[in-house]
């Protein structure tokens, strides 16, 4: 072989040991201090306690943890809502309006009826002077007979005048009247009342104001503060047939002191046949007590009776209200 082809023989095996030599050194690797998956978590790390802060790659916490204002959640535009405007207030008939004036102008209590014997004016604690205008409504009775009285402190009586009224049975008049009375002191309490009888002359209605009578001065008058009834009798009920020998008396009353109600049964002849009392505690607010009894009576046959139920006066002696029914009693 000549000495070219020996020298070509001899590059061509130093390149192929030259290229193998540099295999061998790709292929072996660098030794690490820490294993290769290890390595991100060391760099973070170290990029930390050098106080670098690293991007999140998690939305979700982005979204929590930024120090910024979270992104803002897109809504369709609320619909414009009229201001609600001053706030007013509407009776209904289960409120009660406070009320401004004392208050002939309050609604009634359910199921008071209006008294049968109204005194119109002067309302009770009106000061007045001789004489003086009385105005009152009145549903007459079977015997159409009116009696107006005045009394004193004392329960003297300074002033009575009966009126008769021919075939007005049940009708409502309108009274009025001059009251003229004589005292001797300066002033004195007393009591105006006005009555109604039925056709045995029995008390059917009784209603009263009290006054302060005056010599001399001025008058000053009040308006009742309403018409209602005050006493109302619930049981017995008209013309009820009552037998047995007791009968239930029951209702409401609104009375001006603390003195017990007085009951009465009173025959056709002026005979009381049955009598009892009952207390009802008057109330601060002038409203209705209740009162309930069992009045025991004697008859030898069945008779028409009245009852009476009537409040006495505390200071001046007599009748102060008086509301009655008339029933059928049987031994």
């Amino acid at each position: 072989m000549s000495a070219l082809k020996l020298s070509h023989v001899f590059m061509f095996v130093l390149v192929i040991n030259m290229l193998s030599s540099c295999s061998g050194i790709a292929e072996t690797p660098i030794p690490t201090l820490y294993p290769t998956e290890y390595i991100p978590t060391v760099i973070a790390m170290t990029l930390e306690a050098q106080g670098i802060e690293l991007p999140s790659n998690d939305p979700a916490t982005d979204y929590v943890e930024s120090p910024t204002m979270p992104a803002p959640t897109l809504e369709p535009p609320a619909t414009p809502t009229p201001s609600p405007g001053p706030i007013e207030f509407t009776a209904t008939p289960s409120s009660t309006p406070i009320p401004t004036e004392p208050a002939q102008n309050s609604p009634p209590p359910v199921n008071i009826p209006q008294s049968i014997n109204q005194i119109i004016s002067p309302g009770s604690g009106s000061k007045v002077i001789s004489p003086f205008i009385l105005r009152a409504a009145v549903k007459l009775g079977p015997n159409s007979v009116v009696r107006i009285e005045l009394l004193g402190e004392d329960g003297r009586l300074l002033m009575r005048e009966v009126r008769r009224y021919q075939s007005l049975q049940n009708e409502w008049i309108s009274l009025g009247s001059e009251v003229a009375y004589g005292i001797n002191a300066v002033a004195e309490a007393g009591r105006l009342q006005i009555s109604i009888e039925d056709e045995h002359g029995r008390l059917q209605s009784v209603s009263s104001v009290d006054l302060i009578l005056q010599l001399m001065g001025n008058q000053d008058l009040y308006q009742p503060v309403d018409h209602l009834e005050n006493i109302v009798l619930e049981s017995p009920k008209p013309n009820r047939l009552i037998q047995g020998g007791t009968m239930r008396v029951a209702g409401l009353a609104r009375p001006r002191s603390g003195q017990p109600l007085m009951i009465e049964i009173v025959s056709g002849d002026g005979k009381i046949v049955g009598t009892r009392q009952v207390s009802v505690n008057p109330q601060p607010d002038n409203s209705y007590g209740t009162f309930a009894i069992d009045v025991p009576y004697s008859v030898d046959y069945t008779t028409r009776v009245r009852v009476q139920v009537w409040e006495p006066g505390e200071h001046i002696p007599g009748i102060v209200n008086l509301s009655s029914v008339e029933v059928l009693l049987s031994p």
